[in-house]
């Protein structure tokens, strides 16, 4: 899933320290002002996501060790749950460093081990964008597409299936890419002619090709309005956003995640997302989709089990809304946020001079001091962010 780029440079500004309650007896003081110029990171650390050199969880943000928000331009959060979860960064360079679990390779530096600190990706220059999925990772440089980590169902788009890569290797048949995203099983490339592609898993109509057979080789993603401006992938979910700001879906909706009104199981070809227009950025989580219009209001659909879409209606935390919507629905709470991103069942949103969280909270990803779930608002990290990514399916947050 790649993160989303909403926003402009500003100037940095002084956060504060505030306490926290932890869950129980015990109390701590959690410092949410950013001092330094670190990436930032919380939430579950089991392999090591954290990049912090542990792979202890923590409840509050700490830095990625060997990163500083001068030098990142992106970063793409991939797994399928906490203990497989890992990232990906892509540096001002054009190089690309990730860390975090590696069963698969899906690190990229040739070998099967985690990493708890950034690590370079071997081989890859001159990337303009990366994108993490479950247990593989792409990147595409001056219009190819490298792909690299499980292979299990074709998703490394390199005419096999079944051998995984640690080391990133061409998606052949790809020239002219401009974008790139993965789910956790299938991967999508935007093509400069506004077309889309799909490769990998097919089983829940993921790649949009009309049916639900995996593929090892692109195939073009069927029945899109031409000049597709924007892509996003969730768990088995793709979405596509076109140069006019409508808003089309396929794949996995059993929690409403095509956004057209159906509670049918899936689609295998693109629908048309309901009563959205002119809108200018979409980012998907695992089971739901965020997109923003030109406007800055913000709208929301999905999977909606830890209260994501902040509804009016949630008067009390216990009685918050958590009917999935097959519908977008607007969110006031986030209008004027400068960058948002999406998990399974947390999210995270950068306004002026901070970034706050709210939803699911077992290991800590909303960055508070608790592991209290919140369906309101959470401040996590005050300063100078512009960016935020979380893990695809997992639990982990990271600031920028």
């Amino acid at each position: 899933m790649t993160s989303s780029r909403w926003g402009a440079r500003r100037t940095a500004l002084v956060g504060a320290a505030v306490l926290a309650v932890v869950a129980g007896p015990v109390t701590v003081t959690q410092v949410q002002a950013a001092s330094g110029p670190e990436v930032m990171s919380w939430g579950a650390g089991d392999a090591g996501q954290l990049g912090s050199a542990g792979t202890s969880d923590r409840w509050s943000p700490g830095p990625v060790t060997g990163l500083n928000r001068g030098q990142v331009r992106e970063i793409s959060a991939g797994g399928t749950r906490s203990a497989d979860s890992f990232a990906v960064a892509r540096l001002e360079d054009g190089s690309v460093r990730s860390w975090g679990h590696d069963s698969a390779g899906q690190l990229g530096n040739g070998s099967r081990h985690d990493r708890a600190t950034p690590d370079v990706v071997n081989g890859l220059q001159d990337v303009g964008d990366v994108a993490a999925g479950g247990a593989h990772a792409l990147a595409m440089s001056k219009g190819r597409v490298w792909a690299w980590g499980e292979n299990g169902d074709g998703q490394l788009g390199n005419n096999r299936s079944g051998d995984d890569s640690t080391v990133p290797v061409r998606v052949p048949s790809i020239f002219m890419a401009r974008q790139v995203s993965a789910g956790c099983d299938f991967s999508l490339a935007l093509m400069e002619d506004g077309t889309v592609w799909s490769w990998g898993n097919g089983a829940h109509g993921q790649l949009g090709t009309g049916d639900r057979t995996s593929q090892d080789v692109p195939q073009e993603v069927k029945g899109l309005p031409e000049n597709i401006a924007e892509i996003t992938a969730g768990c088995h979910h793709g979405v596509a956003r076109t140069e006019g700001g409508e808003v089309w879906a396929w794949g996995d909706n059993l929690k409403g995640q095509l956004g057209d009104g159906t509670a049918k199981g899936s689609s295998t070809e693109p629908v048309k997302a309901r009563w959205l227009r002119d809108i200018r950025r979409i980012t998907a989580g695992g089971d739901h989709t965020f997109a923003m219009r030109n406007d800055d209001t913000v709208y929301g659909w999905g999977s909606n089990r830890y209260g994501q879409f902040l509804e009016p209606d949630a008067t009390s935390e216990p009685d918050a809304t958590r009917t999935h919507r097959n519908t977008p629905v607007p969110i006031d709470a986030l209008e004027g946020a400068r960058d948002l991103a999406a998990g399974r069942d947390h999210n995270l949103a950068v306004f002026d001079n901070k970034v706050v969280t709210w939803g699911a909270n077992g290991e800590g990803q909303l960055g508070n001091g608790t592991n209290v779930n919140r369906f309101t608002p959470v401040t996590a990290v005050r300063g100078d962010y512009h960016h935020v990514a979380a893990s695809h399916a997992g639990n982990t947050s990271y600031a920028y």
